[in-house]
């Protein structure tokens, strides 16, 4: 990409890397939103539940998969700015090398933990039930999501982000289609849902697999030689990501024991219901985050920080915006959402409770996203390692035992919107520190 035309056209620069990278987030929130339809509906709130409880298995694999996909994604730009084409193909196939060890070790060593796991968060019966036919087969499916993640990243390198906006359309679709076959009409429970997901996946990471083997295209499937020197820039460029991700597994798994303690499996009905939404306005913030990264570290490349520093400020007004209208939407509206997965009223009630708090969350959720991706953009992990271990693990777990504890319910709805606000304010002090170190040079 030109530098010329970054500096020339920024709105532009971000929305043609953003907007197929948002499409591509939001298509993969809906594909959970949907299963958490025909689960609600047609099977029940309890196996909304059980599918709940495992979230922080599925960020473990998100943050590995985020932080091969973006860590080597950032050295893959660099050579493709660089020409070096040969040497970028070789990254790319050692992080999807990288990438899917990672994850078939991972998914034997989870299947192993599946009894204390559910002993732990106090599930039995049902739910138990429920959890461990579902996580059988998504422990099949995780790795191939993270392959998936990390294809889609480097495609976007080379250039090529609606590929991934139309592997996603398909997907989705796709997806709706098999839920309602093997849910709703074979009545296969929580395991059609799943192996939906893993029909879906596997289609996806096939054809996006294919696009790296044709010549013509800046990044190719290669030969290599495991290079140490990259993969532990790659691993340290991506570590806050992993970080963050880690974060959220750890916290969620830490609401779900809060929920389960002090609320009840309504409790964490409620807490999934409202999560797609803010999980919905989290892929849209990453979405961002992601086609913020690549015009990003181009300009950092070639010496054009005031640049990259104003892309970064225009992304954070765009998502103020949005973050401004799912809080008012959200907040008018919430009821009549929870409604849409056959929920009780109680349940309903709770929903509709917290998107009154959570609205402070959608206006400070995607300045930190954001914030955190672009230090990563710049080479700056240390930054973005702060930033994503403040709102997904350290303030977060604090207020997530401390608020439940003196207020319940209200507690749990309390402790998010907390985090990403202290968050905010250290997002602040770290880029007027930035600001300053590049004004002192």
């Amino acid at each position: 990409m030109n530098i010329e035309t970054i500096k020339e056209n920024k709105l532009g620069t971000i929305l043609q890397f953003s907007i197929p990278s948002i499409i591509a987030m939001l298509l993969s929130t809906l594909i959970t939103i949907t299963d958490g339809y025909f689960t609600g509906n047609y099977i029940g709130e309890e196996a909304l539940a059980a599918i709940n409880l495992g979230l922080p298995i599925l960020y473990f694999y998100l943050g590995v998969g985020l932080c091969v996909g973006v860590g080597g994604s950032v050295i893959c730009g660099r050579l493709l700015g660089a020409k070096e084409n040969q040497k970028a193909s070789e990254v790319f196939s050692q992080s999807i090398a990288t990438a899917a060890i990672i994850c078939v070790i991972t998914s034997i060593a989870v299947y192993l933990m599946f009894t204390p796991i559910l002993r732990i968060l106090r599930a039995d019966g049902a739910l138990a039930q429920y959890f461990t036919q579902y996580y059988k087969v998504m422990l099949m499916n995780y790795p191939l999501l993270v392959l998936g993640t990390t294809l889609g990243m480097f495609i976007r390198v080379d250039g090529k982000p609606q590929v991934c906006m139309l592997v996603s359309i398909g997907s989705c679709i796709l997806n709706g289609v098999l839920d309602y076959v093997l849910v709703a009409e074979l009545g296969m429970g929580v395991p059609g849902s799943a192996y939906a997901s893993l029909a879906v996946q596997f289609i996806a990471v096939i054809i996006q697999l294919c696009y790296f083997f044709d010549a013509s295209n800046g990044i190719r499937i290669v030969r290599y030689h495991f290079d140490r020197a990259v993969y532990r820039e790659t691993i340290f460029n991506g570590s806050s990501e992993f970080i963050g991700e880690m974060a959220s597994a750890v916290s969620m798994f830490a609401f779900n024991y809060v929920l389960m303690k002090y609320v009840g499996t309504d409790g964490v009905a409620a807490f999934t219901i409202l999560g797609f939404a803010v999980y919905g306005f989290s892929m849209i913030s990453i979405g961002f985050g992601q086609g913020l990264t690549v015009p990003v570290s181009i300009c950092w490349g070639a010496g054009e920080k005031k640049t990259a520093m104003e892309l970064r400020i225009l992304t954070n007004r765009i998502l103020f915006v949005i973050g401004a209208v799912f809080a008012i939407v959200f907040i008018v509206s919430g009821r009549r959402y929870a409604g849409m997965f056959g929920c009780s009223g109680q349940v309903a009630d709770m929903v509709s409770s917290g998107f009154r708090f959570f609205a402070v969350t959608f206006l400070f959720m995607g300045y930190d996203v954001i914030n955190s991706m672009y230090f990563t953009s710049c080479g700056d992990a240390g930054s973005s390692a702060l930033i994503s271990s403040l709102r997904g693990f350290v303030l977060l777990l604090i207020f997530t035992f401390v608020f439940p504890a003196i207020c319940g319910m209200t507690g749990v709805w309390m402790a998010t919107p907390a985090t990403e606000t202290l968050t905010a304010m250290v997002s602040v002090w770290l880029i007027r520190r930035q600001k300053r170190m590049i004004e002192s040079r």
